[in-house]
């Protein structure tokens, strides 16, 4: 049996307004998504097509995109904890059942619709990496920002931060960085340490990392080897 895999993100972000609910966060997050391959994602099912026209409450929306028919390929958005603060976080995640390379094609979708959710929530950070669903251990990197730099304690395979806070010199170091890629996205930063998440980064990247900030800043790769 081949191996099967998740792709997805997790962007923490604050509410909009203070009396604002988890559930409009939800469906604020689904309405960023747009348009994938020049198609939208489809409600998949009578409760989340009732919950996106306004019925109820929900803690994740279950959706489909018409290129991945298969009836076990699925996209997911849902709720993380929220703070009273209003802070809280969505995660993404992408699972295709379908022929080809499972892991190219889910990783494709989730940096597109992951780009598209920065763009419309405008989060406080954002990591979007993959796993093997018969895997073990953490998936996603720490979220724990320092208060110096604005940057997280761990990057990952594509690690987005906000641009609120960071300061010029932070940003000359993140372009520095000898990563696939490492731009403005927005008015925030983007690092991809890598192209696809089974590569490695470089051992000059890591080092540039561990020196971006005051204290070490750590790597923390796709999570791809089975149980």
């Amino acid at each position: 049996m081949d191996d099967a895999y998740g792709a997805g993100s997790e962007l923490v972000l604050r509410m909009e307004a203070a009396d604002e609910t988890e559930s409009t966060v939800l469906r604020r997050a689904v309405a960023a998504l747009g348009r994938f391959a020049g198609e939208g994602l489809q409600p998949n099912g009578d409760r989340s097509a009732r919950f996106l026209n306004g019925e109820g409450e929900a803690v994740m929306v279950a959706l489909t995109h018409p290129a991945f028919p298969a009836l076990n390929s699925w996209v997911q958005v849902s709720l993380g904890d929220f703070e009273p603060d209003g802070v809280g976080s969505i995660f993404l995640t992408v699972h295709l059942d379908e022929p080809g390379d499972v892991l190219a094609q889910e990783w494709e979708m989730a940096v597109a619709l992951t780009s598209q959710l920065v763009a419309g929530l405008s989060p406080n950070l954002a990591h979007l990496t993959a796993w093997n669903l018969d895997g073990y251990g953490q998936i996603y990197p720490s979220t724990r920002v320092r208060p110096g730099s604005n940057l997280p304690e761990e990057f990952g395979p594509w690690t987005y931060v906000s641009g609120q806070g960071l300061a010029d010199q932070v940003r000359v170091r993140l372009a520095a960085l000898p990563a696939y890629a490492s731009q403005a996205l927005g008015d925030g930063w983007l690092v991809r340490a890598v192209e696809n998440p089974g590569d490695e980064p470089t051992e000059q990247f890591q080092d540039a990392l561990m020196s971006l900030d005051s204290e070490p800043i750590t790597y923390l790769a796709a999570r791809l080897a089975a149980a």
